[in-house]
């Protein structure tokens, strides 16, 4: 029997409500854990893509013995094998943090340690979202402009943690991941981490093929010479390049970025039209149905 895949309009009052309860209302650490946990299952529903009606438990993820005839089972192991156990390991954590808050054997008040480490769990699951897209669809010199522009609408934590996923699993072969994971560092730790980070991989990202003049001109022909966002053809090779950008005088003054999550990015977010710039295409529609997921009942503070 075919599974139900996820529709984002199946879930989006439950999530609205979700969201609003975790983070616009005065509630107790115990029970944000509580509702974490909640978002939890919806993040795993929509990574594993199961619909409404389709029976799922966050031990069916995590159980060491996967029960076959479980559809979670089925879409479990259609996950690139680079990122399952990832993806497991997150949900373990947030299942035992928050069964610890949910049942009544626990007479203990939560603590703000517990209330952290269940919200940086919550940061990986979105991120892996965008890791299983980036898989499929690749992030590189041919990517789609218009999916990394609104990728660049997320939050920078979670743009920060998908693009070192995608480097640990993929290494360094690409200039564009790299550009992007560079840029995601200044976002997140500021302009100092970022130039560690270079230069600690010198030699590896000196050792990269650079792109051919052929790679070069289809990169060029979606932009003009004065929006390219990388000068490939004033360059050699792939350290100096990433150097140039780093020095460059608006990615100084972007250190630490201009919004840090969902409700600083929603002002921005709002702004366009995703049917406009997120269309006649697979790989725009899948990214424009991810994105519309994570923005889900966030309210803006501008």
């Amino acid at each position: 029997m075919a599974i139900a895949p996820f529709d984002n309009n199946d879930y989006e009052l439950i999530l609205s409500d979700l969201i609003a309860d975790i983070y616009y209302s005065d509630i107790s650490d115990g029970s944000r854990i509580v509702l974490l946990r909640k978002l939890t299952e919806l993040l795993a529903r929509k990574f594993l893509d199961l619909g409404v009606g389709e029976p799922m438990n966050l031990g069916d993820i995590t159980a060491y013995e996967k029960n076959d005839k479980f559809k979670v089972t089925e879409q479990y192991n259609k996950v690139d094998k680079r990122l399952v156990k990832d993806f497991e390991k997150t949900i373990n954590r947030l299942r035992k943090i928050g069964n610890t808050h949910t049942h009544t054997a626990n007479v203990l008040v939560a603590n703000k340690d517990e209330l952290i480490m269940a919200e940086d769990s919550i940061w990986e699951l979105f991120s892996y979202l965008f890791v299983q897209y980036f898989l499929k669809y690749n992030l590189n010199l041919k990517s789609d402009k218009n999916v990394l522009s609104f990728f660049s609408l997320l939050p920078p934590e979670i743009r920060y943690r998908t693009l070192k996923k995608l480097v640990e699993v993929k290494g360094f072969d690409n200039i564009q991941l790299l550009d992007k994971f560079l840029l995601s560092i200044v976002k997140t730790k500021g302009i100092d981490e970022a130039r560690f980070w270079l230069n600690s991989n010198r030699e590896k990202i000196q050792n990269m093929d650079y792109p051919s003049e052929a790679e070069i001109i289809e990169y060029e022909e979606d932009f003009s010479q004065e929006d390219l966002p990388l000068k490939l053809r004033n360059y050699s090779d792939s350290y100096g390049l990433l150097a140039s950008v780093i020095n460059h005088a608006d990615v100084r003054s972007a250190s630490h970025g201009l919004y840090k999550n969902f409700e600083e990015a929603t002002a921005i977010y709002e702004q366009y039209n995703l049917e406009y710039y997120l269309s006649s295409s697979e790989e725009r529609e899948k990214f424009k149905n991810l994105i519309k997921f994570c923005f889900i009942g966030r309210i803006s503070v501008f």
